[in-house]
């Protein structure tokens, strides 16, 4: 089994993609990063001259009240060393596209090249197969962690210096780490979640299709799902009748595997799509139709990863594999 993984993980090494999707990954953040930097700076311009710099209209005390919360939540997302965390965070949202590429690519490569009976006719089980090429794209997924946050501790204090004036402390350093450490488990879900797509359809382009297709459907879900279950559970409160339809859209999208792995991931931290941080940016009841306990959402992600094990590993036993798709 060690040695399969091994040779799993040196075929990654070798693949191209492994690489360019890295290099993309690492270039995406820092222009987040700049972004998140520019933003802060326009923030603070805003506050002190009281004008908006989008339409040079005078701000009211509502819009600079919120400027200033949102100033305090960059300058505490940019500080040294919670920048690690930071960048921990901001790697899982194109990252989580990353992941189902590369493992449909990786994982489908097999019966794309037709490679999977002779690997079989080795005496290789396809449960220790499956185990292994799992525990070699998330130890994959872990290396790319581990690269990101070396980089990330590298020119954290570079960025405290653009922030604040105050000196770098360590307080904090603690969390950070744990952002890091759950944004690796959090990949584990997806890379059994999508190779159960790759080993169904045998081919990567359909497996890809449906992967990165029901991820940005449930993206784009999460933009408006959010204020629509805490506006209508401040509706119940009032006596309000929500249409079943909404309580359904709400109710499936509770349990989808990026909401939940963006629950666990935040473990109470405010972030846009929670539906309690929108709560109280709309100044609404601090209530929500969907869950928010990332004791819940970590609950959710095992049952799913066991699932999708299951699935797949029943699915390759019973597969005739002797050619391709």
């Amino acid at each position: 089994m060690y040695r399969f993984v091994f040779a799993e993980w040196l075929r990654m090494r070798r693949l191209r993609l492994t690489w360019v999707l890295l290099a993309l990954l690492l270039g995406i953040l820092a222009l987040q990063v700049n972004g998140m930097l520019s933003e802060l700076e326009g923030l603070k311009t805003e506050v002190e001259t009281g004008i908006s710099l989008s339409d040079d209209t005078p701000l009211s005390p509502n819009q600079i009240e919120g400027n200033l919360f949102l100033i305090e939540l960059r300058e505490k997302d940019l500080r040294y060393p919670a920048f690690i965390g930071t960048v921990a965070r901001l790697s899982t949202g194109f990252g989580w596209f990353f992941v189902i590429l590369f493992t449909v690519v990786f994982g489908g490569e097999d019966f794309n090249r037709r490679t999977l009976p002779v690997i079989l006719a080795r005496g290789v089980r396809r449960r220790d197969y499956l185990i292994a090429r799992i525990l070699a794209l998330w130890l994959a997924m872990g290396m790319a962690v581990v690269i990101i946050m070396v980089l990330a501790s590298a020119c954290g204090p570079y960025v405290h210096m653009q922030v604040t004036d105050d000196p770098i402390s360590l307080i904090g350093l603690g969390d950070a780490l744990l952002w890091v450490l759950r944004s690796w488990l959090t990949c584990l879900p997806f890379i059994v979640a999508v190779l159960f797509w790759a080993v169904l359809a045998r081919n990567m382009g359909p497996a890809l299709g449906v992967g990165i297709g029901l991820h940005t459907l449930e993206y784009l879900y999460g933009l408006v799902i959010p204020f629509l279950a805490v506006v209508s559970a401040s509706a119940d409160l009032i006596g309000g009748d929500v249409p079943l339809i909404y309580r359904l859209q709400i109710k499936l999208f509770s349990i989808t595997l990026g909401y939940n792995a963006d629950l666990f991931l935040y473990w109470g931290a405010p972030y846009m799509r929670d539906p309690i941080f929108v709560a109280q940016t709309l100044g609404l009841n601090d209530v929500s139709l969907m869950p928010t306990t990332p004791t819940y959402a970590l609950a959710l992600l095992s049952g799913y990863t066991v699932l999708f094990f299951g699935l797949t590993l029943w699915l390759l036993q019973r597969r005739d594999v002797t050619y391709g798709p």
